[in-house]
């Protein structure tokens, strides 16, 4: 099990909300920038909720920035650009991983989230 990060986006309480896109879909994705965990993105059945790392995950989204994971966090980022532009990847079950990224995208409970501040 990996050590949660100081910078993860889970530090000062789980943030969750409705995301009518994931409905049907349940799973983790572990969240990293560039090798480092910021947390779980656990999916049910239309629900989001960002958790500290920790745990079986299905999948693994890997960003080199913190700012393009923001954006895929806030459904502002097309998976498939992300790995075409060479911004980030997916791993383990990519099938899952990508249903749930497109799911974010039609209706992310994160869009209003400041993150701490750091994605301005």
């Amino acid at each position: 099990m990996e050590t949660q990060s100081g910078e993860s986006f889970a530090q000062g309480g789980p943030l969750e909300g409705e995301a009518p896109g994931l409905a049907g879909i349940v799973g983790r994705m572990r969240l990293l920038v560039n090798d480092q965990p910021l947390g779980v993105l656990e999916v049910n059945n239309g629900r989001a909720k960002l958790v500290p790392d920790g745990g079986a995950v299905d999948v693994t989204a890997m960003c080199i920035s913190r700012d393009v994971l923001i954006r895929l966090l806030q459904g502002r980022l097309n998976p498939i650009v992300m790995a075409l532009q060479a911004e980030g990847r997916l791993q383990g079950d990519r099938e899952r991983g990508v249903k749930i990224l497109y799911g974010l995208r039609a209706g992310s409970p994160f869009v209003q989230t400041s993150f701490d501040g750091k994605d301005k």
